[in-house]
């Protein structure tokens, strides 16, 4: 069996995590100091925290001004004994992941139905009713401008504009995908009657029947998943109180573990840090939306967390919007937030993956022709590899001796939204319109927006969460939907492919130069609402012994 990637250190028991930055401290008024730019591309990879194991219970702890020979050597024995791995082959991306079924059923969040019980479509803004997970809703992103293609269509991930706000060459790509994409034929062309009978009752022409039981469970059901912190405090004395909304039952098993170890060993066949990063950040996302679910409704215990679709149909018939151009848009939040007091925010998850490329591996000097960082690394190791080839070391078909091709990253937090995020932001403001529940019987006719701020949180799997809020920029929204207009007649109705750097302008007083930097200034203007520390992070809790 190839050798299987260390889980977390965090969670190895004996593993005290020492940070060599200034302590960060919980709380709503924290401040975060670094240094650090954003990068999630491998720059940042390296061990930038210390592992030092603990003594076990029944020996006598080392004084750190103790200078003697036999402390020394006692401390160096525990360190061999208790040290982990930091590099392997095999990432966990469903590293402790509570999954979106189980979060589905917790007291405090309110889920969608299963698209089987969905039967009609009072109005287009009903498909926001289908879960992310369903076919309908990749269905709904046919010929749509949705917040994956936005900032391509925006022209901010083009080489000189992606240098102007700082966007990593890991996320850069051309605007051809978002030219793919808005060519197609738009879903909200058809009239609704004809949307009705595709999506809710169309089921079967696409081979996709739906689970009932996968609907939220019963009273019984949930209690064999989550406790509510309610129920705790009546039925156990605790000298504290339970740190989370709900106590989360289900653990993981050794059984479990070694299942998913000997998939990767099967499936993983080639390493691929994007793939990793992707799948790390999907496996992981309802987790961070617990993280958020925790701090909103532990501030306020009316405050519930609603499941919601792609939002934005509502808007394909909007006749007075003459910036879009007849661009179809669309936005699909992680989640929205209703607070008790009758406040709407978006809240969106970003968990940035602990697993990056290591420099040495094989497959990143060998495999990853014309990237910047291998031909640095294969320069830098170039001697290395003379000196093994002279000593006359075949390490091929060796486990023992090559260069594992994953490591371990501790990202640092920062205070701010990268700019590359907030066309997603603002997108995400704008389609969920004027009303979160659209069965209200007595729906006011006002058309203002009812989500003015966005709620982000950025997790990791060391270093805890950070969670930001986003005000909503009427002025940008306006600016946003010119820019895309323009990219619909410049070159998606004229079938024109757009060039390299479309929409740049190297004179600093130009209007989308202009709106370059005002992304910049709303990127470092985001309120910090709180810090949360690793050990405040709910998780699936390990079984003994494992």
């Amino acid at each position: 069996m190839a050798t299987a990637f260390a889980l977390i250190p965090s969670q190895v028991p004996g593993a005290l995590h020492v940070r060599t930055t200034k302590k960060y401290h919980e709380g709503r008024s924290t401040t975060l100091h670094t240094n650090n730019a954003e990068n999630d591309g491998d720059s940042l990879a390296g061990d930038q925290v210390v592992y030092i194991p603990r003594p076990p219970s029944n020996e006598t702890s080392v004084s750190s001004s103790s200078g003697s020979t036999t402390s020394s050597t006692q401390k160096n024995d525990r360190k061999k004994k208790f040290s982990i791995p930091r590099t392997g082959n095999l990432p966990d991306i469903h590293w402790r992941a509570i999954s979106m079924a189980h979060l589905r059923s917790h007291p405090n969040f309110q889920p969608l139905p299963p698209p089987s019980m969905i039967n009609k479509l009072p109005t287009k803004e009903h498909v926001r009713h289908f879960r992310q997970d369903s076919w309908q809703w990749d269905y709904l992103h046919s010929g749509r401008c949705t917040t994956s293609q936005c900032s391509a269509a925006l022209g901010f991930l083009e080489p000189r504009a992606a240098q102007f706000l700082g966007i990593p060459k890991s996320l850069q790509r051309g605007g051809g995908s978002a030219w793919d994409r808005l060519r197609q034929t738009p879903d909200g062309n058809q009239s609704l009657e004809v949307m009705e009978q595709l999506l809710c009752e169309g089921r079967s022409a696409f081979g996709n029947e739906e689970v009932e039981g996968s609907w939220r469970p019963g009273s019984k059901e949930s209690d064999r998943i989550w406790i509510h912190s309610s129920r705790l405090r009546i039925n156990a004395i605790r000298t504290k109180p339970f740190p989370f909304t709900a106590k989360y039952i289900p653990n993981l098993t050794n059984e479990e573990l070694f299942k998913r170890k000997l998939y990767l060993t099967e499936h993983h066949t080639r390493p691929s840090p994007m793939k990793t990063r992707m799948q790390w950040g999907n496996a992981q996302e309802a987790t961070s939306i617990l993280t958020a679910l925790n701090y909103f409704c532990g501030e306020d215990n009316d405050t519930v967390i609603r499941e919601v679709g792609m939002c934005g149909a509502g808007f394909d018939n909007e006749p007075d919007d003459s910036l879009l151009q007849g661009v179809k848009i669309g936005a699909t939040p992680d989640a929205i937030i209703c607070h008790g007091n009758g406040t709407v925010e978006v809240l969106e998850v970003k968990n940035h993956c602990p697993f990056v490329w290591n420099r040495i591996s094989p497959h990143y000097t060998n495999n990853t022709k014309g990237n910047s960082h291998s031909n640095k690394a294969k320069k830098k190791n170039k001697g290395k590899k003379q000196k093994k080839k002279k000593d006359g070391d075949d390490e091929q078909g060796q486990d023992a001796g090559i260069p594992k091709h994953y490591l371990i990253r501790d990202f640092q937090l920062e205070r701010r939204v990268p700019p590359v995020y907030i066309p997603q932001l603002m997108m995400e403001m704008l389609c969920v319109g004027d009303s979160v529940n659209l069965d209200q019987p007595n729906k006011p006719e006002s058309a203002a927006p009812i989500c003015t701020s966005a709620v982000m949180v950025r997790q990791t799997a060391t270093k805890g969460a950070i969670l930001l809020r986003l005000k909503r920029d009427e002025g940008w929204i306006q600016e946003m939907k010119y820019w895309l207009g323009k990219f619909q007649m410049e070159y998606v109705k004229t079938g024109v492919i757009p060039p390299d750097n479309f929409f740049w302008d190297n004179d600093p007083n130009s209007r989308y130069r202009k709106f370059l930097q005002r992304t910049k200034d709303l990127s470092e203007s985001v309120e910090q609402v709180a810090f949360i520390d690793h050990g405040r992070i709910q998780r699936m809790v390990l079984e003994k012994g494992v």
